[in-house]
């Protein structure tokens, strides 16, 4: 075993740590401090605190800052921008375009902080498509275990060939999300003591969005890997907004019509979770097909 992988082995292991202990402490004297109140719309019957993204997002920081990780100021900058307006959103609603504007700019510096160059047209479509992946990472965070098992899965995924492809800090990172995540679904499994939040739910998405571009342009993997690995999610969050767009709905308001919400409704939400972690696992193994072939 190397320095390099003992360093990150102890940086995981804190940020676990930290992640769990924040958590704990959070439900137990700070429970009231950001509560999702059940409505017509919702999932859930009872308050519940929408602060595990909190505990997750700073358990990720202290284990990046001890780790031989290297993260671009741009990069960093983003993620504290989006986390910063985030957990405003938590505590206090903020306006629709506000929080739209964030998450171009936060998109936009994860972009900068890409070396190399890149055809000019390849910018507006990673800035639309990191965009929705910020927001669908949101809306489909309407479920006990979903989003953290798809962040747990979709990364392990992205980990692994990362680590087969050399990339080890890239696959560092991966693993650091995953045992976050996992610790996160400690006590988000169903039925839930604490949600993401738009905190922990924003800065998962514009995580995938990071890795992803990072690992394509490290040559770790080409972008066709994570858009299959994460496609249970777009595919859904992609598929509703058309649906509601269609019908002439105020798309952008909360609802239940995502097809997991509707399953959800009609066979309870363990047995749509674990439906939803086999269409993950498929993807992935998909994915890894893929990569084995030569095709991405």
């Amino acid at each position: 075993m190397t320095v390099f992988m003992v360093e990150w082995i102890v940086a995981v292991l804190a940020g676990a740590t930290v992640s769990y202990g924040l958590t704990a402490v959070l439900l137990s004297r700070m429970g009231d401090l950001a509560l999702d109140l059940p409505n017509h719309r919702s999932m859930h019957q009872t308050p519940v605190p929408r602060t595990g993204g909190w505990a997750l997002i700073a358990g990720c920081a202290v284990a990046l800052a001890i780790s031989p990780a290297s993260m671009p100021m741009p990069l960093l900058s983003g993620f504290a921008l989006l986390l910063a307006v985030s957990v405003i959103d938590d505590l206090r609603n903020v306006a629709v375009p506000v929080r739209f504007a964030v998450h171009l700019l936060a998109v936009a510096l994860v972009l900068l902080s890409l070396s190399g160059s890149l055809s000019w047209w390849w910018y507006p479509l990673l800035l639309l498509g990191g965009v929705w992946m910020v927001n669908l990472y949101n809306f489909m965070d309407g479920m006990d275990g979903l989003a953290g098992s798809m962040t747990a899965v979709g990364f392990g995924a992205l980990g692994l060939v990362a680590a087969w492809r050399g990339q080890e800090e890239l696959a560092g990172v991966c693993a650091l999300l995953v045992v976050s995540a996992l610790v996160f679904l400690r006590y988000n499994w169903p039925e839930a003591r604490i949600f993401l939040g738009d905190a922990g739910s924003t800065s998962l998405g514009l995580a995938a969005v990071a890795v992803s571009l990072l690992g394509w342009q490290k040559g770790a993997f080409g972008l066709l890997v994570p858009v299959v690995i994460f496609a249970p999610f777009w595919l859904d969050a992609s598929l509703t907004l058309m649906r509601r767009i269609i019908s002439g709905k105020r798309w952008w308001e909360p609802h239940r019509e995502h097809i997991y919400q509707r399953s959800a409704l009609r066979i309870g939400v363990k047995k749509t979770l674990y439906w939803q972690l086999g269409l993950m696992l498929a993807a992935s193994i998909l994915a890894f097909s893929l990569v084995w072939l030569g095709m991405a």
